[in-house]
């Protein structure tokens, strides 16, 4: 049995972590549901938040913990949005629209410019309401940046949570980071010019798997056979990819968002790095990594693509502790115990993510939770 002292000194700093992302997603998630929610759904929230944090900082599990709190969001989303089965409860619980889809922001960027222009040109300073849209994506991206994929995107979520389920791969792959893998940045360019060209979401119109309703369909028969078509592909690439290949196939290959921030994220200071000394050659980390993220260098020895969104699975899976958080490749001592552990780039990267993905998520997950109780004929 490990010494108290020991268990003291991993408890305090997480139980100060847990405070420190407690008392800012209480504060918005209480204030986001003011007058539609009772506030012990918000704070009850706020407080699964803020365990999570709690969790890893005390037993240093980033990505156990992370998929965790990354599923629950994932599933509350579907419960207060998308699943009709519980249509009557949600009546009572849901208290706007869905949260405006992250994912349209990329393939649709050049459209918001133009009508930016237009309104800009016309005065009608109305439909600036848009932009300010993109400014607050700018904001997450700077505070959270590619991580956004692994710690506050609802679709994420499922397609992780989905990844997860089976022990191992029934069909192992092992793509090149930066052939197939960058499909996506090839069909974010088709997107943001067609869209243009056509001044429609093409994205939503055609490939998102969850915009299969008659608001999204062509009337012309053939057109919505196709648009089906192409959702339906979609669909199955999300739900049976991952349990398939274990692998996060939507996310990697067919979300125009992720090869969004893999550009863009580059401004957030956020990086994992892989001490090269320590790799044995094992390719543990190849098959950890649900993103096709990790590619093997000329010498064999692992590297960090683009589309790493920082989950931590390869921080967990190396043998040799090869991989760790850093912020802009610079990694300071690793320290285990002591409040010296809160200060790590790790820890920093864990509060941003939980703060900002727990805010985002208190626009559906205290009204979700309302529901489930609601279900349960709790009072």
């Amino acid at each position: 049995m490990k010494p108290f002292t020991t268990d003291k000194e991993r408890f305090l700093p997480a139980l100060l972590f847990f405070a420190a992302v407690l008392l800012p997603v209480s504060f918005f998630s209480v204030h986001m549901t003011a007058g539609r929610l009772n506030a012990a759904y918000a704070a009850a929230w706020a407080l699964f938040t803020a365990l999570t944090g709690f969790f890893i900082i005390y037993t240093a599990k980033v990505s156990f913990y992370r998929r965790i709190f990354f599923g629950v969001t994932a599933a509350f989303f579907l419960i207060h949005f998308k699943l009709n089965l519980l249509s009557q409860v949600f009546t009572a619980a849901c208290f706007g629209d869905a949260p405006y889809c992250h994912i349209a922001i990329a393939p649709s960027f050049f459209n918001y410019l133009y009508q930016q222009y237009l309104a800009f040109m016309s005065g009608d300073w109305r439909l600036w309401g848009p932009l300010s849209i993109v400014f607050l994506w700018l904001f997450f991206t700077l505070v959270l940046g590619r991580a956004w994929c692994s710690w506050a995107c609802f679709f994420g979520g499922i397609d992780d949570s989905l990844s997860a389920l089976p022990k191992k791969a029934l069909i192992k792959t092992r793509l090149p980071a930066g052939r197939f893998r960058d499909f996506p940045a090839a069909l974010l360019i088709f997107l943001l010019l067609v869209s243009l060209a056509y001044m429609l979401p093409v994205y939503c119109l055609w490939l998102c798997p969850f915009k299969l309703t008659s608001v999204f369909l062509d009337q012309e028969a053939f057109i919505r056979k196709m648009q089906l078509a192409l959702m339906f592909f979609a669909l199955a690439v999300l739900l049976f990819g991952p349990l398939l290949t274990k692998k996060r196939t939507f996310c990697s290959f067919l979300c125009p968002f992720g090869a969004w921030q893999a550009f863009w994220g580059r401004i957030n200071p956020f990086r994992m790095t892989v001490d090269t000394e320590k790799c044995a050659d094992c390719s543990v980390c190849l098959d950890a990594c649900p993103m096709y993220a990790i590619k093997a260098g000329h010498d064999g020895k692992p590297g960090i693509a683009a589309y790493c969104n920082l989950c931590g699975e390869c921080l967990a899976a190396c043998p040799r502790g090869g991989f760790s958080y850093s912020i802009f490749g610079m990694s300071p001592r690793d320290v285990k115990n002591g409040f010296g552990r809160l200060l790590t780039p790790q820890s920093f990267l864990v509060f941003s993510a939980l703060v900002t993905g727990g805010t985002f998520a208190a626009l559906w997950a205290p009204a979700a939770l309302q529901a489930v109780v609601k279900l349960w004929g709790a009072p």
